[in-house]
């Protein structure tokens, strides 16, 4: 991986910079040192062919830097002998490191949502824990849709739900929420509005959820909607975009594109995509890292895509007023 080409990108978040969060109503104390995440989204260890690398090159700089933990977001590796090196990487991390489920993380090439969890070491689909001061509640958002439906699964069932309205109704500290898929844009969770409310529900005061903000990975994106005062925001993929057969080009040598046949649907980065995420409650944000690289030649835009522009090799740098 060339460390060169990195750069930071920032974007100027006007209104939503500004816009006040009051956490202090949350009360209790809160560790004066920053709290830092590392997060990566959608590495696709069975469809890019150097996931090894791309993860591991993530997994030097956490050595490095310490976060307090690391989490992925989904669409990582099947449970298969040839990706156990790759979860061999990630496992080198010594402090915490959480999972979340992704759509292709189950029944792709037939494997089961158990057989996956199993082999991650990932003791239950959804769950909450507690760190510096905050809550976390990582979701599955794979739950089988009420029929008539079609397509992939996208859902958060009934239990689920009781279980996070639960959850958010016993903490009282300031909650930020993972979930592979969205909750906001069309192709996410079927039911995204239905959680949603349940978010904006858990109230610390009149106007103020105890959601701080939302991440998602699943779209391969780059963006950040708020929706009733709750950032979601979306963590690019760390590998490529996807083009499929219309403009597939193979890049590669022939024996890659072999043992990786959908490589050639996508456009990857040069470079791993990937951030850390800061909560300092002394400044009163959260801070997102950005991340930028280039496509491997040809580009979207040389493949004539249409909306080639909006495809972005990157990850904003974000600075979220989150309390006053």
């Amino acid at each position: 991986m060339e460390r060169r080409g990195f750069i930071k990108k920032s974007l100027a978040m006007g209104a939503m910079a500004t816009m006040p969060i009051p956490l202090r109503a949350f009360g209790g104390i809160f560790e004066k040192s920053p709290l830092r995440i590392g997060i990566v989204a959608d590495v696709h260890q069975d469809i890019i062919h150097d996931g090894v690398e791309r993860l591991r090159f993530f997994m030097e700089d956490m050595k490095k830097r310490q976060p307090n933990f690391i989490i992925q977001l989904g669409d990582f590796a099947l449970p298969r002998k040839r990706n156990q090196s790759f979860l061999d990487v990630w496992n080198e991390f010594e402090g915490s490191r959480y999972h979340v489920l992704g759509n292709h993380d189950m029944r792709d090439l037939g494997f089961t949502r158990e057989q996956t969890m199993s082999w991650w070491q990932m003791e239950k689909r959804y769950y909450a824990f507690d760190t510096g001061g905050l809550h976390f509640i990582v979701l599955d958002g794979n739950d089988k849709n009420p029929k008539p439906w079609s397509g992939y699964d996208r859902y958060i069932g009934k239990e689920q739900k009781e279980w996070l309205k639960n959850d958010l109704e016993n903490t009282k500290k300031p909650t930020i929420v993972f979930c592979h898929q969205s909750m906001e844009a069309e192709g996410g969770v079927a039911n995204g509005t239905e959680i949603r409310a349940i978010f904006e529900a858990a109230k610390i005061s009149k106007k103020q959820s105890k959601v701080i903000a939302c991440f998602s990975g699943h779209h391969h994106t780059d963006y950040v909607k708020t929706i009733n005062n709750i950032p979601y925001l979306q963590i690019n993929s760390m590998s490529y975009k996807w083009v499929g057969d219309q403009y597939q080009h193979q890049r590669f040598a022939p024996h890659i594109e072999a043992a990786y046949p959908n490589l050639s649907k996508t456009c990857p980065y040069r470079n791993p995509l990937y951030t850390l995420l800061t909560f300092d409650m002394e400044k009163s944000t959260l801070h997102l890292e950005g991340r930028e690289t280039q496509f491997i030649p040809p580009t979207p835009h040389e493949l004539k895509i249409p909306h080639a522009h909006t495809m972005q090799s990157a990850i904003t740098e974000r600075n979220l007023k989150v309390f006053i």
